[in-house]
């Protein structure tokens, strides 16, 4: 098997993350300030501290289902909250792409260490929401 440049490719992979993050951040905020708001809320009420702690406008209360039926809607909120979670992914792509280089090379310290980094990931973006 042909060994692979890791580091080119976790250099692809963050920039390709990056980028596509960032266009899907700036669409959607775009598309907030053409539509005058996002998600049934206008955008003096997203901006306003004071009505968004009373009626609990955060990203807790918007489900994952929900984003690519408000992508479709072309909802500034739904691009934000998109190219967030792409920005996540980059990172886990990246520890993923590393346990892979490790597990070619048998170094199974750094695979162990890969892993526990991986689950903690994971635990952090699945498991913490939920309890906050």
């Amino acid at each position: 098997m042909r060994d692979f440049d890791d580091t080119m490719v976790v250099s692809h992979f963050l920039r390709a993350g990056a980028v596509l993050s960032l266009l899907f951040i700036a669409a959607g905020v775009i598309l907030l300030f053409v539509r005058n708001g996002g998600d049934g809320y206008t955008l003096s009420q997203i901006t306003s501290y004071s009505y968004s702690q009373a009626h609990s406008i955060d990203s807790k209360n918007m489900p994952l289902s929900m984003i690519l039926p408000g992508i479709f809607d072309l909802d500034g909120i739904y691009f934000i909250a998109l190219g967030l979670w792409l920005l996540i992914f980059t990172s886990v792509s990246v520890v993923v792409v590393r346990l892979v280089w490790f597990s070619q090379q048998k170094d199974i310290k750094f695979v162990i260490m890969t892993l526990i980094v991986l689950f903690n990931l994971f635990f952090a973006m699945i498991v913490v929401p939920s309890i906050i």
